[in-house]
């Protein structure tokens, strides 16, 4: 694995969504999906990338952090964020991608793609 990117492309009031879909785009994994944050104040982070050569398999770890302009006022609604992550590949695509969230109560499988 060469080079990881993360964005947020969108944060709206809305429900606990929690989804994600994986596509094989040349040399690159992408990852698009919705994560929500418990107040206004939360965006997405990516917390962990692993690739496990042995496996063949990557795991992308998704999270929720406070926005670093957030303030002291935050709107209690829930936020839907929804991300966009990639991974680049030198030396071919893994065999299995595997995506998990965690907003605040441990890690949950969210998605797994096989190629």
């Amino acid at each position: 694995m060469n080079e990881t990117t993360f964005s947020v492309t969108q944060r709206q009031s809305g429900s606990q969504t929690s989804s994600a879909t994986v596509a094989f785009d040349g040399d690159q994994v992408v990852v698009e999906g919705t994560i929500w944050g418990s107040d206004g104040c939360k965006t997405a982070d990516l917390t962990d990338v692993t690739y496990d050569s042995s496996a063949d398999e990557l795991r992308i770890s998704v999270g929720t952090k406070d926005k670093p302009d957030a303030g002291d006022v935050c709107t209690q609604a829930i936020m839907e964020i929804d991300y966009r992550a990639t991974a680049t590949f030198e030396n071919g695509l893994p065999g299995t991608v595997s995506v998990s969230h965690d907003t605040g109560d441990g890690q949950s499988p969210v998605t797994t793609a096989t190629r």
